[in-house]
């Protein structure tokens, strides 16, 4: 008996081992397989260690793919997306800092499952009130498809999709593509540059994510071909770009526009304007400006100088040759006495790049910078990136390049040397060239702020008030800086001992007005229509006055001898007539001036082949008016 007692407790303590190791062995089983579970699409995606940039989209770069954590709240939002040249391999393609193509005002839209870039085309509005119509205009408006992504995964809280974007970064994109069709090696744009996209040697680069933008670098590498008749300037050069692809968040709540007007020289962003009462469809333009609010309202009425709340800041590129740069530095503050004429003071700021902030990337288009471009090309730029839907200046750049120098000086040179002793040498003085780099800066910065060139403003001068000491004092020689008037080739020998004045001044009377128009603050307005009554009244004021007339640039055709480049003055006759007597002067001289320091002739012969085109441009300037028509 206590033997079957025995074997059934050993039975049950088997029974009871082995229903325990089942129920474990079936718990483990059971914790494996919701562990499986629990494992989601976003884990499995980012569970290797990887670069993880958060900031308006979060970014995840996993090894050679990119991935946009875009949160949802983003969606149908105005961005504007952008493209900066970071480093090249070849400048005469592009120069660094430069921006080739225009911003794309995009939006991220999401359909079902997948996530769409749509390039935005917003040029039709209305007004609020013409609901019938924005319904319309809605559907009429929905934005082209640029990328169709579908949602790999979702965060931990659904908040946001996640999008594999690494094609749209690593392609062929030619909306951003980061090559200069205007750069040195196509001449400006006189030849076509034909080229093929190399995958194989492109890569992503650096991201970075801020709060309201983020950047992505890519490394991407092409073939060019630059034909030239049954030769080629250029056979399957590589080429490799790093560029800089930004996404900045429009502001929510868009600027006031300002209702541009044809009469003021400043650059417009059109619009197409459908209303319930108008009889026809009108064009409707806004001008393109910075939005500089007062930081103290109350004080800003009582008439006292107040910071904007924002004020436009510059960086300066800390690559410029030092002689130069105090120079650059003041080119950008010149604007400061326009704007404080208007109430603000410190509105314009010219700072360094700066050292010890984290979030600065001068390829970033948040910041606005001068950039010197070391290239053979004489020339510099000064253009700005808007908001689409108002024409709010968000960014501009100045690109400054090495050789304008040689520009300045031939300019300099030819339209002085008769009057000034001081510029016949072979280099300038640090001062002389000094000044004039800063008339140029000064000029590009005004493109930044908005203003177009004018083109006919010197014609206001009299030629013979060009040799009058007070009046060239007060006045320079053009009313303003965005006219290209470079120096006072009317003035003789002897007339810069009188006091004449050879070179404009820092600001010219029209532009302190292209200031007061642009960007005085109208706080009793409204609307932008209540604006232009104002607006319109200022420039009523100025009418007949040949100070603050506007003249366009006349680029394919010339029709209107009053508005021509490199000109000076209102009669070209007498004005040509003055300047060809001073290159009678110059010429003779020449072997005087240099030769003890041009024993090759080599910069005599650059000069005389200059003097040439400077007279062809006297020439030039008197042919227009035969059969020429004054545009008004």
């Amino acid at each position: 008996m206590k033997c079957k007692l025995f074997l059934l407790l050993c039975f049950l303590g088997v029974a009871f081992v082995t229903e325990t190791d089942a129920s474990q062995r079936k718990k483990k089983k059971a914790t494996d397989e919701t562990t499986e579970v629990k494992e989601s699409a976003y884990d499995k995606l980012f569970k290797k260690e990887h670069v993880v940039a958060k900031g308006l989209i979060t970014l995840h770069r996993v090894d050679d793919k990119l991935y946009f954590e875009l949160p949802l709240k983003l969606l149908n939002k105005d961005m504007l997306l952008g493209s900066t040249i970071t480093e090249i391999s070849d400048n005469g393609d592009g120069l660094v800092g430069q921006k080739p193509t225009e911003p794309l005002h995009i939006q991220f839209t999401q359909v079902d499952s997948n996530i769409q870039i749509r390039q935005i085309f917003r040029y039709s509005i209305t007004r609020k009130e013409d609901v019938n119509i924005e319904r319309a205009l809605e559907k009429a408006n929905i934005g082209a498809i640029i990328g169709a992504y579908k949602i790999e995964a979702w965060n931990p809280d659904s908040t946001a999709a996640v999008i594999d974007v690494t094609d749209f970064f690593v392609s062929d994109n030619k909306a951003i593509e980061p090559i200069d069709p205007y750069g040195a090696n196509v001449y400006g744009g006189m030849l076509t540059r034909n080229v093929t996209f190399k995958s194989d040697k492109s890569f992503l680069g650096e991201v970075k994510a801020f709060e309201d933008n983020v950047i992505v670098r890519s490394h991407l590498s092409y073939e060019c071909t630059i034909p030239y008749g049954q030769y080629y300037v250029e056979y399957e050069k590589p080429l490799t770009v790093v560029a800089t692809r930004s996404i900045i968040l429009l502001p929510e709540e868009p600027a006031r526009p300002r209702i541009a007007d044809p009469r003021v020289g400043i650059f417009p962003t059109g619009k197409i304007k459908y209303t319930n009462t108008d009889n026809r469809v009108t064009a409707q333009y806004y001008a393109n400006r910075w939005r500089l609010e007062p930081s103290d309202e109350a004080a800003y009425r009582a008439g006292k100088l107040v910071e904007p709340k924002k004020p436009i800041v510059f960086y300066i590129d800390n690559n410029f040759p030092e002689p130069w740069v105090k120079y650059v530095y003041a080119g950008v503050e010149d604007w400061n006495e326009a704007f404080e004429a208007i109430g603000f003071k410190n509105a314009i700021q010219a700072r360094p790049f700066p050292t010890d902030d984290p979030e600065f990337d001068p390829d970033n288009i948040k910041y606005s910078c001068v950039r010197y471009a070391p290239t053979w090309m004489a020339n510099s730029m000064g253009p700005s990136w808007t908001d689409p839907r108002t024409g709010e200046i968000i960014n501009a750049s100045v690109y400054t390049y090495h050789n304008i120098v040689s520009i300045l000086y031939s300019w300099k040179f030819l339209q002085t040397a008769a009057a000034d002793p001081d510029v016949r040498v072979k280099n300038f003085s640090e001062e002389i060239m000094g000044e004039a780099i800063q008339y140029v800066i000064a000029h590009e910065i005004g493109h930044c702020l908005g203003f177009m060139h004018n083109m006919g403003a010197s014609s206001a001068m009299p030629v013979e008030k060009l040799r009058d000491p007070e009046f060239t004092q007060k006045y320079g020689i053009t009313p303003t800086i965005m006219d290209y008037a470079r120096f006072n080739y009317v003035a003789q020998p002897g007339d810069k001992e009188r006091g004449v004045r050879l070179k404009p001044l820092d600001l010219g009377v029209y532009d302190y007005f292209l200031v007061k128009w642009n960007y005085t603050p109208l706080l009793d307005a409204k609307t932008p229509e209540e604006e232009e009554k104002i607006l319109n009244q200022w420039v009523a004021e100025k009418a007949g006055d040949p100070m603050y007339r506007y003249g366009k640039q006349q680029i394919y055709t010339l029709l209107d001898p009053s508005s021509l480049t490199e000109d000076l003055g209102d009669d070209a006759m007498k004005a040509a007539a003055y300047g060809i007597k001073n290159l009678k002067y110059i010429l003779p001289n020449l072997n005087t001036w240099f030769n003890d320091v041009d024993k090759d002739y080599t910069h005599r012969a650059s000069l005389y082949n200059e003097l040439i085109q400077q007279y062809v441009r006297y020439v030039n300037h008197v042919f227009v008016n035969v059969g020429g028509i004054y545009l008004t």
